[in-house]
């Protein structure tokens, strides 16, 4: 009997932001991500940036200890496609302290939306924030600052952010990576992810367009999510019903042995990352997709 290949698995799982079941400074999340079983976490400052350096160096010792990877999420308060002036270079000074304060954490990519259509044409307001980001991209280069610009594809039709333009922005911006809001495509979409080929077609895109550029690691956001004929409703729990499903992705994820670190953004955060850290070890360990559809 040929003996089974061994797999390492190379996925990362953790919260969007701090833990439920914790209580505590946030200086302490890595160690309770580590005590539980978690080795990703991505820090919360969509509301305001209020992270100073000292605070930030020791929250990155924390992450470095724990062994838990950083990413960062910049605040809703950004939109690089408005119709005023004076948003749009706002926004490029969120996105830059938001840049230099994940600098200042180790964190390697900077999650943002990238902004609404308002009354703009779709491709008129991805030029203007698409050259918006550049400049962004520039400055965060001189200033020397490491984290990945990483616009998210986001989950309703009014808002900039689909697939296409997601990876026609990493194309033109320097030091870039695309950040795929999974749920939020399928919302977008109209529920389209449900299958293995359903998957395989986003990589594969992936691939074709920006190579590299978008692996080692994939960057993804994963919940179960409701939705309407205007895209994405509400996120749910797993175990209630609603797509997109995860276990396909996972499998994908194993077999083709993919970099990818996966951030829980479920209304029970660390629950649902380590039931999907469940479900990928599993899977890993050659369970059947059947004994696994009752944690989906």
């Amino acid at each position: 009997m040929t003996p089974r290949k061994r797999i390492k698995l190379k996925v990362r799982f953790g919260p969007a932001g701090r833990p439920l079941g914790f209580k505590g400074d946030l200086i302490n999340v890595p160690s309770y991500l580590h005590e539980i079983g978690l080795n990703a976490l991505e820090v919360q400052q969509v509301r305001r940036i209020n992270i100073n350096k000292d605070r930030a160096m020791e929250i990155r010792k924390a992450a470095e200890e724990n062994n838990v990877l950083l990413s960062l999420h910049a605040p809703y308060a950004i939109n690089f496609s408005s119709e005023k002036e004076e948003t749009i270079e706002a926004s490029k000074q969120r996105l830059l302290k938001a840049l230099e304060v994940a600098h200042w954490l180790g964190a390697y990519i900077v999650v943002f939306h990238p902004g609404y259509y308002g009354s703009r044409k779709p491709r008129e307001a991805l030029e203007i924030a698409i050259n918006a980001l550049k400049e962004v991209s520039e400055i965060a280069r001189k200033k020397k600052l490491k984290p990945l610009i990483g616009p998210e594809t986001m989950g309703k039709k009014s808002q900039l952010g689909s697939l296409d333009e997601i990876i026609e922005m990493v194309k033109e911006i320097p030091n870039s990576k695309p950040v795929l809001d999974l749920p939020h495509i399928h919302a977008r979409e109209g529920g389209i992810l449900n299958t293995r080929r359903d998957y395989e077609k986003i990589f594969e895109k992936l691939e074709e367009e920006l190579g590299k550029k978008a692996f080692n690691p994939l960057h993804i956001h994963f919940t179960k999510i409701e939705y309407t004929e205007k895209g994405e409703k509400k996120h749910h729990a797993f175990g209630e019903g609603y797509g997109p499903k995860f276990i396909p992705l996972a499998e994908i994820l194993v077999e083709q042995e993919l970099e990818a670190t996966i951030i829980s953004e479920s209304p029970i955060l660390e629950q649902d990352a380590l039931k999907m850290k469940k479900i990928v070890e599993s899977i890993l360990k050659g369970k059947s997709k059947k004994s696994l559809e009752k944690l989906e």
